[in-house]
């Protein structure tokens, strides 16, 4: 088995525009224009969405770089990951 991935995940918070979260995720994680705006959309509608899969260090950095810029960002363990 391997080492579970985590994910970083984006909550809704009601305070940022729809345009300074998809700037602020292509600015950090690198994401299109096209997955920002989806990752914002989902977030919108569901409450949180899950913005980037890998390994715990790289998400705990991009976690703190999203909470600087006010993102409300958790980091979750992904159980089912073989």
């Amino acid at each position: 088995m391997k080492d579970s991935q985590h994910i970083l995940c984006l909550h809704n918070d009601n305070i940022h525009s729809f345009d300074y979260v998809v700037e602020t995720l292509m600015e950090v994680c690198g994401h299109t224009s096209d997955q920002a705006e989806q990752c914002a959309y989902l977030t919108h509608y569901k409450g949180k969405t899950e913005v980037k899969v890998g390994n715990l260090i790289d998400l705990l950095v991009l976690r703190d770089q999203l909470e600087k810029k006010g993102l409300t960002i958790s980091v979750e363990t992904n159980k089912t990951a073989y």
